[in-house]
């Protein structure tokens, strides 16, 4: 069978190549037009002399070593050492010490943007960037969001969406109709309240990802957490709605809550997450859950969780389609003594077509040491517009067959996840801080953190927008401040 599916992907990949473009980087052509009719330059001819690049990274690591030899096999003279750096909690550390023994890598992947910033990590590509037809192939919604003061100064390597993640059993069971998949924001709040039954234990939702990062951008169209709009926070409406939203839920028992004694009744372990209980409608999460938890046979087989993936929705109107993703970064480093090769390969590793079809022939066929495959699905989605790319990527999700409404599930998924934004710290400077600062530690009412002080009963949210929108504002001046320190005034 796996034999079959590299055939197809193979087949598939010249098909991809003749339809998209976008092969083996070292794009050398001559002046030309971009599609809005921009005038280009010719890039600068890639080097023909031995050098090795350093690529810093928290996981996937063979994958991505794999990926990085295919770049090495179209061009035999650049070799690539993709590096482990740890895990998400102690990276950016281990990125500190090397950068401080003067032994920063030539690319780095990125978590969050103020470090980078106040350290002067970032490569300005800018040069490169606005003059690569390549950037043709790049999903067009990402293509602002590595851009700052007119900059280009990242790339999205993985694009994580966020998902709601809808129980079939458990709808099947209280004998409702599974909703349309581009439902809207307001049906699922609906959804949660109606699906919620105490007298059979269960629970119309759970999350991680919770309604008040939902919500502006599902009815404002904010273009990062909390309904950034280029200028600043959005916290007045749909933030503050969603937060007292929130704390009525939790008092009405919309929402599961484990730990409780009445929790540990129903499930006999007070403690059990109710993501895997099957009590519980709708679980509010990450995509990587999917392989992670709902295809492994414990909770698929034998406690029959029937979970369908469904986009984060957006409100009837909205003037986007904005979903909030995990979306991870990659970065040049300042120091890099190659960066226009370095450019290349930060493009094969993000989102150029051929790329992403050699990548979809290894996830299927990666094995841990215990002969148990290493992916059960892609653990990311591809970040190329190219349309056989998707469809090959489609032909490897994981569909039982026969299973027709998962199937429409997925392709809906996938039509409906081409918007992309993420979480401020990833991409708003000084959003970390004062998040940390403000949020979660300033005092409301008497209470440390917002969110704990509305679901205490002791604030209403809507009091308190204005001034959390406006105590960002000098968080994100003062790191914008240290990077125009590293890369000069903005070029727009």
């Amino acid at each position: 069978m796996k034999k079959i599916l590299l055939a197809v992907v193979t087949l598939a990949l010249f098909a991809a190549l003749v339809a998209c473009g976008g092969g083996s980087g070292g794009n050398e052509a001559a002046q030309g037009q971009d599609g809005d009719g921009r005038v280009l330059e010719a890039l600068p001819p890639l080097t023909t002399a031995p050098i090795h690049l350093r690529f810093a990274m928290w996981d996937d690591i063979d994958h991505n070593q794999w990926l990085a030899d295919r770049f090495t096999d179209h061009h035999p003279n650049i070799t690539i050492s993709v590096e482990h750096f740890g895990g998400t909690g102690v990276y950016h550390s281990n990125l500190l010490a090397e950068a401080a023994a003067g032994n920063m890598p030539d690319l780095w992947g990125k978590l969050e943007i103020s470090t980078p910033i106040v350290n002067g990590w970032f490569y300005d590509f800018s040069d490169f960037w606005f003059n690569d037809p390549d950037v043709e192939h790049y999903l067009e919604h990402l293509r602002p969001q590595g851009v700052i003061d007119g900059r280009a100064i990242m790339v999205v390597t993985e694009h994580l969406p966020a998902v709601v993640y809808v129980d079939r059993a458990v709808f099947n069971r209280l004998n409702v109709p599974m909703p349309r998949f581009d439902w809207t924001y307001e049906e699922m709040l609906s959804l949660i309240e109606h699906m919620t039954r105490p007298d059979m234990g269960i629970f119309g939702y759970n999350f991680f990802v919770a309604p008040v990062t939902i919500a502006p951008i599902a009815k404002i169209g904010g273009y990062a957490e909390f309904g950034w709009d280029g200028n600043n926070l959005n916290m007045r409406g749909p933030w503050a709605d969603a937060l007292n939203w929130m704390a009525n839920a939790r008092r009405l028992g919309w929402e599961a809550q484990y730990g409780s004694a009445e929790w540990e009744a129903l499930t006999g372990d007070a403690f059990m997450w109710p993501g895997t209980s099957g009590r519980v409608a709708m679980q509010l999460d990450a995509f990587w859950t999917m392989s992670n938890i709902y295809l492994r046979d414990h909770y698929r087989i034998e406690r029959g969780l029937d979970m369908i993936p469904y986009t984060m929705p957006t409100s009837e109107g909205a003037p986007n389609n904005n979903k909030i993703a995990w979306l991870d970064f990659a970065a040049i480093s300042a120091g890099t003594r190659h960066p226009r090769e370095a450019y290349e390969v930060l493009k094969w590793m993000s989102f150029l077509p051929q790329a992403w079809m050699y990548r979809i022939q290894d996830f299927p066929v990666r094995i841990r040491e215990d002969g148990e495959p290493y992916y059960l699905m892609p653990n990311h989605v591809p970040t190329t517009n190219c349309p056989d790319v998707m469809e090959a990527f489609f032909g490897i999700l994981p569909i039982a067959p026969g299973d027709t409404f998962m199937e429409e599930a997925w392709r809906a998924f996938l039509r409906l996840s081409t918007e992309p934004v993420t979480w401020g710290g990833r991409v708003l400077p000084g959003f970390d801080q004062w998040v940390h600062e403000i949020y979660h530690n300033g005092e409301f009412n008497g209470v440390i953190g917002i969110e704990a002080a509305v679901f205490d009963g002791l604030a209403d949210a809507h009091d308190f927008a204005a001034d959390l929108e406006a105590s960002f504002r000098p968080f994100y001046d003062s790191m914008m401040a240290e990077f125009r320190m590293w890369m000069g005034p903005p070029r727009n």
